[in-house]
């Protein structure tokens, strides 16, 4: 073991490893990239993340490279948890410190996962309204903000938010609070770097209003956008909270979160429906998405063959279906509520249309068909396909003109190219089969990205739509902001962290030479389904 290694071991109550068949197992998360880390370390407290961060910080004061990146469950799929120093593993920290069943709040530390803390709050008839990996740690969910599929009706992960304990990038605490003008003031005076961050950050927003103006009604998840949010009510809130969202532990490590709850709703009444083309598929999306769904999915069937040609057969479609559409909706309203939306989907569909509703006898089948998808994407029998392109957005206006012009590249690149996602969020994606294992594969698959990239731009959307950019999409986005945009977010990451230690290669740091070189070449041995 490293004198590094066994330094940190004494001095804290997890654990740092580098023996060789760890570090390879921490090369790898659900991206196209395998980064090996030097060290991995799994603490336990928020004391030990502390004294993790200080000593590398106090490291990069000395001019020694130890960059360290912070790690949920691995589910990244843009490469953000993966380091070349040391990766920070949340995973041991994994408590749930207290709930308040009646006013609706929990207390977690950040390694929590949704799977765990949802099974916990169901007796209480509370949960967390996330659609998402139950793997997903609660930390990695604010750190990535996606928009779910839930997103829609619950309006994603940010509204659930109450505060966050963060530990700084010199090791120090920020518990994030809505701050009077009064009481910014006070915080502004504290001789500390979460000082100097009130200080600089306020003064940066101050001095930006045009770049805030432009990040207004941007749906685009690049940067930081979430500065956007930080001054409320005209100015007399100021809050850091959101400046974390979609961050990816560039800006400090989550430990400790207050979440808010929602009430258990019933179960969800679903319905499947085949359409022959997107233009018919669009009408009955729209009408669907007014009567506010728990889910408005589609899939193109050319993906859900793919699934059949597996070997996992969704049992549900009896009937054999060339090119076109499937839909899935589903409501959980109070069940009366419900039923009478599923019967206004039914009278809206034309009457030789191919549907399915949820029955007694058919509803296990209705939870397959989305975990088939997932199983055939990430363990096809030639290997997971790589997301290069996931979680976009796409206005509905455009989605029809985008498919219409999906065919000349898939063409080109001579690739089927399936479109998947969530109508009432408006976030997709495209999985198309790279393997990465020649030269030329991993040049088509950046060509790839750079093209799709271009495609959406054109149709109004964002390649960052529903997620942030990490390592991989950031190759492409990058280049597209404006040089005041560059320097505002190269700003923002400056001010949390002055020393460039935590993920300093990802976002807006990216470097596309290395991130290039980090496209692995093989099956990722530790994808879990």
């Amino acid at each position: 073991m490293n004198k590094i290694a066994i330094y940190l071991n004494r001095h804290i109550t997890g654990n740092v490893f580098d023996r060789d068949s760890i570090l390879e197992a921490y090369s790898f998360d659900h991206s196209a990239l395998k980064i090996k880390p030097r060290l991995v370390a799994l603490p336990e407290s928020t004391s030990d993340v502390r004294k993790l961060v200080r000593f590398v910080n106090q490291l990069a004061v000395k001019n020694y490279n130890l960059p360290l990146a912070v790690r949920g469950s691995g589910l990244s799929k843009t490469g953000a948890d993966l380091s070349s120093g040391m990766v920070v593993s949340m995973e041991k920290m994994n408590k749930l410190r207290e709930l308040d069943a009646h006013d609706r709040l929990v207390h977690v530390q950040s390694g929590v996962t949704l799977g765990q803390l949802n099974s916990v709050l169901a007796p209480h008839g509370l949960f967390l309204p996330i659609s998402a990996d139950p793997r997903e740690t609660i930390g990695s969910l604010i750190a990535t903000a996606p928009v779910d599929s839930y997103s829609g009706k619950y309006g994603g992960i940010m509204n659930y938010i109450d505060r966050v304990e963060v530990v700084l990038s010199n090791g120090d605490i920020l518990q994030t609070s809505r701050l009077s003008r009064g009481k910014l003031k006070a915080f502004k005076k504290k001789n500390s770097l979460e000082g100097d961050i009130y200080n600089d950050l306020d003064s940066l927003l101050e001095n930006s209003p045009d770049v805030l103006v432009n990040l207004k009604d941007s749906k685009s998840r690049s940067g930081y956008v979430g500065v956007k949010h930080i001054r409320r009510l005209n100015g007399r809130v100021f809050d850091l909270l959101p400046v974390f969202y979609g961050s990816e532990g560039t800006l400090g490590i989550i430990t400790e979160v207050i979440l808010r709850l929602d009430v258990l709703p019933a179960r969800p009444h679903r319905l499947l429906a085949v359409f022959n083309s997107f233009r018919t598929a669009s009408e009955f999306l729209s009408y669907a998405k007014t009567l506010s769904p728990l889910e408005l999915n589609f899939y193109d069937l050319n993906l859900v063959k793919s699934v059949e040609d597996y070997g996992k057969r969704p049992e549900l479609l009896s009937k054999k279906f060339e090119d076109g559409f499937l839909v899935y909706v589903s409501f959980n309203d109070k069940s009366h509520v419900s039923r009478k939306k599923i019967r206004k989907c039914l009278n809206f569909l034309p009457k030789n249309a191919y549907v399915i509703p949820e029955t007694l006898k058919n509803s296990d089948l209705f939870n397959d068909l989305p975990s088939m998808v997932t199983s055939y994407l990430n363990d096809t029998p030639k290997g997971e396909r790589v997301p290069l392109a996931p979680d976009f957005y796409l206005p509905d206006e455009e989605v029809a003109n985008f498919l219409a012009d999906l065919p000349a590249l898939s063409a080109k690149l001579k690739k089927p190219l399936e479109l998947s996602g969530s109508f009432s969020t408006g976030v997709y994606s495209l999985r198309p089969d790279f393997k990465l294992d020649t030269l030329e594969d991993r040049r088509a698959a950046m060509n790839f990205l750079k093209e799709i990239n271009l495609l959406i731009s054109a149709h109004k959307g964002f390649l960052n739509g529903g997620s942030p950019e990490g390592r991989v999409k950031a190759i492409v986005s990058n280049p597209a902001l404006s040089e005041k945009e560059k320097r505002f977010y190269r700003k923002v990451k400056e001010i949390f962290d002055p020393n460039k230690i935590l993920s300093p290669d990802s976002k807006t740091g990216t470097d596309t030479r290395s991130t290039v070189r980090a496209l692995r070449s093989t099956y990722n041995p530790y994808i879990s389904l």
